[in-house]
């Protein structure tokens, strides 16, 4: 089958990336209908008429709208992707089940609030379309191999987990937590503090300490990201060490070896396979279709983006109220500010 496609929001994650990361790997949702076998992108939407010309004319996509509502009444539209503000997303879908979609692929984080991201979920749940989250690292193999790792305890019983990361606790933390969830589990309770609002005060960085059921403690700082980009998680073990950088996909392990000339054991590094560069969005639109197509769950579903909002919503809770220990599941009224 054939999947009529379109994207809405021409942003970064649109289409922008292709034009500026120095990659051959698509890196957008425009990118990745593009390249698919099954899909036929027929149209593009965005407020900003300028962005309409220039990628109309760049893909040579002829249906171009400035209007949502007018896409879906003139377009049968079996995919369609939604890259805008998260304040956006429920108005969007709701819009969207009125016409017969068959899988939306949503940016993160899912919604602005816990009851939009809920309504978001129902509203798909009851008119039968597959709501698939964009935390890509969930449908890239290599964070799959490495999941087993940890669970295989390949570097042995988790001591501490230390991450590293900049941009905001919802633009890139939404991401960050998503992997937590996926590696570790789900989350017990948390801890969170205001940093210095480097770059964005709508998007807070936040400083906090994450407690996973399964008992693994992890511990989150921000780095002022505008002067180099660190994104990292810095896994402990009592056998061993994983160091992860989330940007390119890359990672260092470390073994336990009993030292030769020191008292205390020593970790010596492992040699690691050079892994594959694959690009994450198109395999997330593989997973969407394939989730239609099987009548099974996507990679990443609404529930696990729910939890992820939750988890950005509990440490702004717990920062504004002087680091106070926030149990999960929380009952929050606060929502995120779009940029």
């Amino acid at each position: 089958m054939m999947y009529s496609s379109a994207v809405v929001g021409l942003g970064r994650i649109g289409c922008g990336f292709d034009d500026t990361l120095k990659t051959n790997l698509v890196q957008t949702h425009t990118g990745a209908y593009l390249s698919n076998s099954k899909t036929n992108l027929v149209a593009l939407c965005d407020v900003d008429e300028k962005k309409l010309e220039v990628y109309g004319k760049k893909f040579n996509i002829q249906n171009l709208y400035c209007d949502f509502k007018e896409l879906l009444s003139k377009q049968n539209i079996d995919l369609l992707s939604i890259c805008t503000h998260a304040d956006t997303h429920l108005s969007l879908v709701e819009e969207a089940t009125k016409h017969n979609v068959k899988g939306i692929y949503l940016e993160k984080p899912i919604s602005n609030s816990l009851s939009s991201a809920k309504k978001i979920i129902e509203l798909c749940k009851n008119n039968g379309i597959v709501l698939q989250i964009n935390h890509q690292r969930r449908f890239h193999p290599f964070y799959h191999k490495l999941k087993k790792n940890i669970s295989n305890n390949a570097v042995g019983r988790i001591q501490l987990v230390n991450i590293y990361y900049g941009g905001g606790v919802a633009n890139t933390g939404s991401h960050v937590f998503d992997l937590i969830r996926f590696f570790f589990g789900d989350v017990k309770n948390l801890r969170g503090s205001f940093g210095e609002n480097l770059v964005n005060v709508s998007d807070p960085n936040i400083n906090g300490i994450i407690y996973c059921k399964n008992g693994t403690k992890i511990n989150l700082q921000f780095l002022d990201y505008t002067q180099y980009n660190v994104l990292e998680f810095d896994i402990f073990g009592t056998n061993g060490r994983i160091i992860i950088n989330l940007t390119k996909s890359t990672v260092k392990f470390f073994i336990k070896s009993t030292s030769k000339s020191l008292v205390y054991n020593e970790l010596i590094p492992k040699p690691v396979k050079k892994i594959a560069q694959i690009s994450a969005i198109s395999k997330g639109l593989e997973s969407l279709i394939t989730a239609i197509e099987t009548n099974s769950k996507p990679l990443c579903t609404g529930s696990d983006g729910f939890c992820s909002l939750e988890i950005i919503l509990g440490l702004i809770q717990s920062a504004k109220n002087n680091d106070k220990l926030i149990s999960l599941p929380i009952v929050s009224n606060h929502t995120i500010k779009s940029k």
